[in-house]
């Protein structure tokens, strides 16, 4: 919402990435740091007894949580996907993605 929303002298808030409107603007969030996000590692139990690893807790662009589930996937030698806020790799992982994970210098909350 803009100060003078609803008066003559209205402008739209423009992105500063692309330069639309904010209104419309399909960029997301900016890229935030690794310092500055909390992420949680746990093992989750999927049908037919199958494992998964899923870190949750971004607030990034998509972008960013695809590249880094590359370099988390080649590490584990695992199969895996992500949407905007998680990712998931295919087996149990935890102690190998809670160790990169702090070498990247990401927050890691719980065990």
């Amino acid at each position: 919402m803009g100060l003078f929303d609803g008066t003559l002298l209205e402008r739209p808030v423009l992105c500063d990435r692309c330069g639309s409107d904010l209104k419309v603007c399909k960029c997301g969030p900016p890229d935030v740091p690794a310092e500055s996000q909390r992420l949680r590692v746990a093992l989750e139990k999927r049908k037919n007894g199958k494992l998964a690893t899923v870190v949750s807790g971004f607030n990034c662009q998509p972008s960013q949580i695809a590249s880094l589930l590359v370099e988390l996937k080649n590490r584990c030698g695992a199969g895996g996907t992500c949407d905007a806020t998680s990712l998931e790799i295919q087996g149990d992982h935890v102690q190998k993605l809670r160790l990169r994970l702090s070498e990247l210098k990401y927050k890691l909350v719980g065990k």
